[in-house]
């Protein structure tokens, strides 16, 4: 999706730009096959695609805020047009979410850090637009320019590095693409022979199929290496756990929690591993997944200053209120 058009679109605090492309003759489109024949206009045909959005396309292109690709007002006169495209903002389906305050860990003139809550998105996705980090910040910090530089899953808290600018992005992003970031993650799990002080290695090809929730193991080369060590070891209620340190040298997606279900050592409120929960894709803010992105560090590339950035949640601070472990646990 692209993120401007020359001349820009209006702004709309952190919801970017959507793009409809209209099809030609002959191409599979059910509504073409529906109409049998082409719209007459660009609008017509949007609206047609999506009706449940008719009227409020109608509003957007009435108000002159529907764009062509040479960045021209769509007009409801703007003819159908096979191959062109029409550039809109999309609509914030949860307007009334409730305002997020994101703490922030680090920040200078190109870049900051923020702690992301469990079941936060980073950015947004389906219905959670305004309930992401990226559209929490842009309404923050007053920024529509704001972008992640990577994601963490909805159910991971902890650091996550954004971009103030998007001309400065792709040289913040190549610090990712080339792993010159290291990564630091705090987990809890049970515990068992395989895994102690010293580190582990987790080395294996992790595969995930768009549309299957979980994502699995598989003969092949290796694409996914992640280094797990025991910090210490606690006991509540519910049993004896471990807390670990756990270093992903690749970026597979549910890295960390494929490997560590492969050790026999799923994360304390995993949804998703081993086996998918009926409401696995529902947060529960008083029982996360208990793993926290815990550290950054890098380069910084317009400074060349070596950077740390720490999260300051700890998993003391949902294990210890639920159950009664030591307030203690991992807060050095």
């Amino acid at each position: 999706m692209r993120r401007r058009v020359n001349p820009p679109l209006p702004t709309v605090r952190g919801v970017g730009p959507a793009r409809v492309r209209m099809p030609g003759p002959g191409s599979p489109d059910p509504v073409l096959r529906a109409l049998d024949g082409l719209p007459t206009t660009a609008a017509d045909y949007v609206q047609q695609r999506f009706p449940n959005d008719a009227a409020w396309f109608a509003h957007e292109v009435a108000a002159g805020r529907v764009r062509g690709d040479d960045g021209a007002v769509v007009t409801p006169a703007t003819p159908y047009e096979a191959g062109a495209s029409v550039w809109f903002h999309r609509p914030v389906p949860d307007e009334d979410a409730a305002p997020i305050t994101l703490d922030v860990l680090y920040e200078d003139e190109w870049i900051l850090a923020v702690d992301k809550p469990h079941g936060l998105c980073s950015t947004p996705k389906g219905e959670n637009v305004r309930r992401s980090v990226v559209v929490a910040a842009r309404c923050q910090f007053h920024n529509d320019e704001i972008s992640a530089l990577h994601r963490l899953d909805r159910s991971t808290g902890g650091v996550l590095l954004l971009c103030k600018h998007a001309a400065d992005r792709g040289v913040f992003h190549r610090m990712f693409q080339e792993r010159t970031v290291t990564k630091t993650y705090w987990a809890v799990a049970r515990v068992n022979d395989r895994v102690g002080k010293e580190p582990v290695r987790v080395e294996s090809r992790i595969r995930k199929i768009q549309g299957v929730v979980q994502a699995f193991e598989e003969p092949g080369d290796v694409n996914a290496v992640t280094d797990i060590r025991l910090l210490e070891r606690f006991t509540d209620d519910a049993g004896q756990w471990g807390c670990y340190e756990i270093a992903p040298l690749t970026g597979r997606t549910h890295q960390i929690r494929v490997h560590m279900n492969s050790l026999g050592l799923p994360l304390r409120g995993d949804k998703l591993y081993p086996v998918p929960l009926d409401d696995f894709d529902v947060e529960d803010p008083d029982n996360p997944m208990q793993l926290i992105a815990r550290s950054l560090t890098f380069t910084h590339p317009m400074t060349g200053e070596m950077i740390t950035v720490s999260s300051r949640l700890s998993p003391s601070a949902h294990t210890a209120r639920r159950s009664g472990a030591s307030s203690e646990l991992l807060t050095h």
